[in-house]
């Protein structure tokens, strides 16, 4: 069963064996920072949009592989037996302009997947600070220590 995890800067759909045959591909990568939403729908078919490029469609049963469609192209893995589909749009430079995979626990992936996309766009910008439980810079010292010139300034 195909799964969504961040890996480091990455969003990686994960397959078993007898997808990556089915499908053609290997794990999908792409950048966290191409993240451009992240949904959860309960109808799976509604997110396909396009004609088959590779992959397998079995009506009703399976869907999955890589949809091409005039938008781009979109990377999907869906069984309708599932509940839910989580749906993540991208935008360049990523090679995909959606990915959809069925998942058995979409609101802990969707939690994980929005705080390292909010993680990433923060690091993006160099702002550390406003990362929750980043630790805070040392202050430092103002004075040398000991000594004749113990509590003035430090200029070198």
């Amino acid at each position: 069963m195909a799964r969504l995890t961040v890996e480091g800067a990455d969003l990686v759909v994960r397959l078993i064996w007898w997808e990556r045959l089915v499908a053609r591909s290997g794990p999908v990568r792409v950048p966290l920072a191409a993240v451009e939403k992240v949904t959860v729908t309960r109808e799976p078919w509604r997110v396909v949009r396009g004609v088959r490029e590779s992959g397998v469609l079995v009506p009703g049963r399976l869907c999955l592989g890589v949809w091409r469609h005039p938008g781009g192209r979109d990377f999907v893995a869906l069984r309708p037996f599932t509940d839910v589909v989580v749906s993540v749009d991208l935008r360049r430079p990523s090679p995909f302009a959606r990915i959809a995979v069925h998942s058995t626990e979409a609101p802990q992936t969707v939690a994980d997947l929005r705080t390292a996309v909010s993680r990433a766009a923060v690091a993006a910008d160099g702002r550390d600070e406003d990362i929750p439980g980043a630790m805070p810079e040392p202050e430092k010292p103002l004075a040398r220590p000991g000594g004749r010139w113990a509590g003035v300034p430090a200029h070198a």
